[in-house]
């Protein structure tokens, strides 16, 4: 497979950000719609879709100084049968802000598909991220049927290695997830989020026997790390967006806010 490369520069405004450079690569394509409020919008998408099979795709989003940048997708992303890889690496520079909310990954039975997201932060950086994992096309019988998901990330602060999270499932995935259909990471970090971080870490509860979402978090640096386990899709995303949503909106960006 030869990785297909897409690239996009934000930089700051005296008012807002804005797209200054985008080259879509491959069947990837990349669309800048300009929203209210001071963020620039990257939203990719697909020509097939989704992941076909031999699709190897990579995003660059390059965050200049002051800038404020949401990176989210088009649709959920689906992943047909075979092998597929995806790589998408954000750098967001001094006092800069980088939400990063693609939708969820959908793997369909026989789906080899992996992913790293690497976000690289300068020192006085800020990131809001979700990562969400699907069990796929429950509906079609294809609950947990992909054969293999590799999900990993990684992130730097000023340089130096600070977290590397990674999420491999393949064999008998269904019985290992038992009732839970989707998986979801959540990250705040840096000095725009440390506030809403702490909020929600005070906020936790032990979840209830049986509970149909489950959520956990620990502090990372100034920020917190949250995972996210839950028993239908809608459940998690619903969860994510009340955990993730404050701090988006006082950003001045809900990256599931309508696109265009």
């Amino acid at each position: 497979m030869r990785e297909a490369v897409a690239a996009v520069v934000v930089r700051a405004g005296a008012e807002r950000s804005a797209v200054h450079r985008a080259r879509s690569a491959g069947p990837l394509r990349l669309f800048c719609p300009r929203r209210p409020g001071p963020a620039a919008w990257v939203v990719s998408g697909n020509l097939g879709g989704g992941l076909v099979d031999g699709d190897d795709l990579a995003l660059e989003v390059t965050i200049d100084p002051g800038a404020t940048c949401v990176v989210t997708t088009q649709a959920s992303t689906k992943v047909y049968r075979g092998q597929t890889r995806q790589r998408t690496v954000v750098r967001v520079g001094e006092a800069a802000i980088g939400i990063v909310a693609p939708d969820p990954i959908v793997p369909f039975r026989g789906a080899r598909f992996a992913q790293t997201t690497a976000i690289e932060l300068a020192a006085g950086a800020s990131l809001v991220l979700v990562d969400t994992i699907t069990a796929g096309r429950v509906a079609h019988g294809e609950r947990w049927s992909a054969d293999r998901i590799d999900s990993a990330l990684e992130i730097a602060i000023g340089g130096e290695p600070r977290l590397v999270d990674r999420v491999v499932l393949e064999g008998d995935v269904a019985a290992r997830m038992r009732r839970f259909d989707a998986l979801a990471t959540c990250v705040l970090v840096g000095p725009r989020t440390t506030e809403a971080a702490a909020a929600q870490l005070a906020r936790l509860e032990p979840p209830a026997p049986g509970a149909a979402v489950v959520v956990a978090g620990s502090r990372f640096g100034d920020g917190a790390v949250f995972r996210i386990a839950g028993e239908r899709v809608e459940q998690v995303t619903a969860a994510v967006r009340a955990l993730l949503g404050p701090v988006c909106d006082e950003l001045g960006a809900l990256p599931w806010q309508r696109r265009w």
